[in-house]
């Protein structure tokens, strides 16, 4: 099955390949109401999970598992900042003053404790959602493609070198980490945002495994 994504005129096509399509409609209708309203957010979701999907038959990964942290990744990112902590309490998701000031990696944090009280989504995929944006020394081979997945999917204009990177997640999955982790702290950088220190850790680990081979 062939999905075309459109978002301001810009048409994806990504295979859907052997996925489980009960499991996309499930989840494709829990995120369009956590969603409602932001079409960008919600096709930038089907574009990761249809990425990961494909990046899952590269590398021997489980599509289906794949396919589900995709679509939830970003299922907490139509709440403002006051939602995300607000909701948190309520979820008991625990927060460092790191945490608070990499706001911008709450979002997974919170989804993953969600969908797993929500959905009863299995520990893979809790864990692929929890660290989707900031990453982590020695993820599985799940989390690697959601963090991967996330910054290659075909929707992405912003990211710097995205193309390059994007060619390279096929090829070598490690070096593309490297490669994406170094951009997203160049685009935190200038924006003078502050760097959530499993971002720092995550370049510094795949550089160390990907310059040892």
């Amino acid at each position: 099955m062939e999905i075309n994504l459109n978002d301001k005129n810009c048409i994806v096509h990504l295979e859907m390949g052997n996925a489980n399509m009960e499991l996309f409609l499930k989840y494709e209708k829990e995120l369009k109401k956590a969603l409602e309203g932001n079409e960008r957010r919600y096709c930038h979701s089907i574009s990761v999970a249809l990425t990961a999907v494909n990046l899952a038959e590269n590398y021997d990964a489980d599509k289906d598992n794949c396919l589900v942290a995709g679509i939830l990744h970003d299922y907490c990112k139509n709440m403002t900042l006051d939602e995300l902590f607000s909701n948190c309490e309520k979820y008991k998701v625990n927060l460092t003053e790191e945490d608070r000031m990499a706001d911008g990696c709450i979002h997974g944090f919170l989804a993953a404790k969600m969908c797993k009280e929500l959905y009863d989504i299995n520990d893979e995929v809790y864990n692929a959602i929890y660290f989707h944006t900031c990453g982590k020394p020695n993820m599985t081979i799940l989390e690697k493609i959601i963090y991967i997945a996330d910054f290659i999917e075909p929707l992405r204009r912003f990211r710097d070198k995205v193309s390059d990177i994007r060619k390279l997640a096929y090829k070598d999955i490690d070096s593309a980490i490297v490669a994406a982790s170094e951009a997203s702290i160049s685009f935190l950088t200038k924006r003078e945002k502050f760097i959530h220190s499993n971002t720092i850790k995550t370049l510094e680990y795949y550089k160390d495994v990907v310059s040892k081979r």
